[in-house]
């Protein structure tokens, strides 16, 4: 199921930008984590990434964000602190099986409802990491626009 209205919206991000092989996230993840502990950082919500490329030499170009509780944070030089973090206008699902084999079926859903409701892609596919060791589960968004007429047609 597509939610229509979403976004992300968080204050004191820290992000950083990695390449990698795609069977590595989870350590790229964790090695990320613990850079961030390191500087201190109180963490105050969820884990969430973006997938900046289509990996189609199973290298992945990926941002990894993490809000935290401090105002500012003096980051290592490969870091970026943003004071506020926003994107509107997304489209979500949630994806609760097993993230490998079921995040091209999420991924597919969310561009079926694009191609139906004449929208285009305008942000990266994210990852939103909630849940726990029991139960754990993706939310994935999309930033959308309206497609032009011209795109419509054409």
């Amino acid at each position: 199921m597509v939610n229509p209205k979403d976004s992300i919206k968080y204050t004191s991000v820290v992000s950083r930008k990695y390449h990698f092989y795609y069977k590595d996230l989870e350590q790229q993840l964790s090695d990320f984590m613990s850079d961030v502990f390191k500087l201190k950082a109180t963490i105050k919500g969820p884990l969430f990434y973006s997938i900046n490329n289509i990996p189609l030499d199973e290298m992945m170009h990926a941002e990894f964000f993490i809000p935290i509780h401090e105002d500012y944070l003096d980051v290592t030089e490969d870091m970026h602190f943003h004071s506020y973090f926003c994107i509107d206008r997304m489209i979500s699902t949630c994806d609760l099986a097993d993230y490998e084999a079921s995040t091209e079926t999420a991924y597919g859903e969310l561009l079926h409802y694009m191609e139906s409701n004449y929208l285009r892609q305008t942000t990266p596919i994210f990852h939103i990491v909630s849940g726990d060791r029991t139960l754990p589960y993706l939310f994935i968004k999309i930033g959308v626009g309206a497609q032009s007429a011209e795109e419509i047609w054409l």
